[in-house]
């Protein structure tokens, strides 16, 4: 007669240690428009598991899935999964993201499970979008107007704010309705703009002006000065060499 003895505890211990392991942890990936993501998944101990890649779908409140192993169920066809061994136990899964669009941006996961365990790490995939502002130093003479142009290149998009930093500490604060502007946006040659318009600037609105979209920012200064201009041109007839301004005077 053999006495089979079931220890539960003992059990689940060596189920769990043959339970695959991804080694990857969980991160953001920030990226440029048009560049190739390549989000890597390093897995020990696969065995006969699947890989699976999700992107979370916000609308749904939940994963859904890309990929089983080199398997692709998306439609897009800019995505595709590269895999590969380096050794028995180990191997890559890496979901790749060829010329990456700001659509692309989210949150990845990639996934090993059964009915038993499950094992994931989450990878967020931030895309940077070509983001300009124009110019990014200006002085003025009180009374001048004043034109800022942030550009963001390859988005259809209204979604551009504008902040106001002070740099003048002496001045009295200014609410936002009495600093004289407006803005205008418009979307033309595949990019989208919008321009901060000052119609008279003023001391008070020295400082820093930043346009932002999503996380991208880009700023501005803006030095609103009375006599600038005499200030300006009177140093820099100083520069001129005294022989250069005998020389222009004789001809």
């Amino acid at each position: 007669i053999q006495l089979i003895i079931i220890i539960p505890g003992l059990i689940t211990a060596v189920l769990s240690n043959q339970f695959p392991r991804i080694l990857t942890h969980s991160h953001n990936q920030t990226l440029n428009v048009s560049e190739t993501a390549i989000l890597r998944c390093h897995v020990k101990n696969l065995g006969h598991h699947h890989v699976t890649w999700l992107k979370y779908d916000s609308t749904m409140d939940a994963y859904l899935p890309l990929t089983v192993d080199e398997q692709v169920f998306y439609s897009n066809k800019r995505y595709f999964v590269s895999s590969y061994s380096t050794s028995d136990e180990n191997s890559y899964w890496n979901l790749e993201i060829s010329n990456v669009q700001a659509s692309d941006e989210g949150i990845y996961e990639c996934k090993i499970s059964n009915r038993h365990a499950s094992v994931a790490i989450q990878i967020h995939l931030q895309v940077q979008i070509p983001m300009t502002i124009e110019p990014a130093r200006l002085h003025v003479e009180p009374g001048t107007p004043v034109e800022l142009d942030c550009t963001i290149y390859n988005v259809n998009t209204s979604l551009i704010t504008w902040h106001f930093s002070s740099l003048n500490q002496t001045s009295r604060p200014h609410h936002r309705d009495h600093f004289d502007f407006h803005e205008e946006h418009r979307y033309e040659a595949n990019a989208s703009k919008s321009q901060l318009i000052i119609r008279h600037a003023q001391p008070y609105h020295t400082g820093l002006w930043t346009c932002t979209y999503k996380r991208q920012k880009r700023s501005a200064k803006l030095f609103v000065e009375k006599g600038y201009l005499i200030e300006f041109f009177s140093s820099a007839s100083r520069r001129i060499p005294t022989s250069a301004t005998a020389t222009s005077i004789s001809k």
